[in-house]
């Protein structure tokens, strides 16, 4: 009976291994899912990260561009304020328009400044107020630029308004006597320059046009302050002045005479040439006020847009 008895084998390790086997492949692949998910997510910047620089624009960068850009206002002002004023101006009333375009740009700085501190508190009332003052002050750059057409005589320093208040033969003749005397013909009547023909680009825009008779007259100079007519005349610039009550028509280069108290003190071409002299102060203000408002209209917009994200985040 014992030796008839069969050892039957077992194959437990053979069980065993296959188990462990398995149980290494199970366990193994969520440790690749989780390896590529922490490669996807590595990929990707953390919401976090673009709050806190969204944050840091809005904070920080907006403002401090937008303060940067309002001191550029508060320099131009005192420019104004402290800038000499061209001689004869004071007849035109322009020192009283400067001062007060120095004190709207100051307005404007202290405005934009208190938008920016209540910008949190009260953000849709701040971005009107700046909106409303700033298509404002663009509106006036435009017409002391002359980029505006629709530029009225009654709106002052604009190129409408200083060609009305130059032609007025009252005006005129005030501003023609602080012409004369402060001497704007001086240099050229005993510093003639001796190189023929002379060169009118050099010389100022008053100085062209009342010291020296227009080009086309064609006529001939012995010096700077006496000229002489050609016989071939060209055709004469019309221009319109008072005779006792009558409006008459002569060309400038029959008013042009060689007196020097005279010259062409009468000429259209001297109008002109003053209203150059004084206009291109103004001009510049022009282009600075529609370059600055543009700016500051783009600033404020992105500021107010920033702090309503940044509510609406919160």
């Amino acid at each position: 009976m014992a030796d008839s008895a069969q050892v039957v084998p077992v194959e437990e390790p053979a069980a065993t291994a296959t188990a462990t086997a398995t149980a290494i492949t199970t366990t193994s692949e969520p440790e690749a899912k989780s390896s590529d998910q922490m490669e996807s997510q590595s990929d990707k910047p953390p919401v976090g990260t673009l709050v806190t620089i969204m944050n840091l624009f809005t904070i920080g960068v907006l403002p401090i561009c937008t303060f940067f850009l309002s001191l550029t206002l508060l320099g131009y002002a005192v420019w104004l304020l402290y800038m000499r004023s061209y001689d004869c101006e004071d007849i035109l009333g322009l020192p009283r328009i400067q001062t007060i375009a120095s004190v709207g740009l100051l307005a404007v700085f202290v405005v934009s400044n208190v938008a920016l501190f209540l910008r949190r508190k009260f953000p849709m009332p701040a971005l009107v107020v700046m909106f409303v003052i700033l298509l404002l002050m663009l509106f006036i750059g435009l017409a002391y630029a002359g980029v505006n057409e629709m530029q009225t005589r009654r709106f002052p320093a604009t190129g409408t308004w200083f060609k009305f208040k130059v032609m007025d033969n009252v005006n005129w003749n005030n501003i023609k006597s602080c012409v004369y005397d402060k001497g704007a013909c001086n240099e050229l009547v005993y510093g003639s320059p001796k190189d023929k023909p002379y060169n009118r680009r050099k010389l100022p825009p008053i100085k062209n046009g009342c010291c020296m008779p227009p080009e086309t007259c064609n006529m001939d100079a012995l010096n700077t302050t006496f000229w002489y007519r050609r016989k071939d005349e060209g055709q004469p610039l019309k221009t319109e002045v008072l005779y006792g009550g009558t409006v008459g028509r002569l060309s400038d280069c029959q008013l042009w005479r060689n007196d020097w108290s005279v010259l062409c003190y009468d000429c259209r071409s001297c109008k002109l040439g003053f209203v150059r002299s004084v206009r291109r102060k103004w001009w510049q203000l022009g282009v600075f006020l529609i370059v600055i408002s543009i700016l500051l209209l783009i600033s404020h917009l992105l500021i107010f847009l920033a702090t309503f994200w940044e509510r609406f985040k919160g």
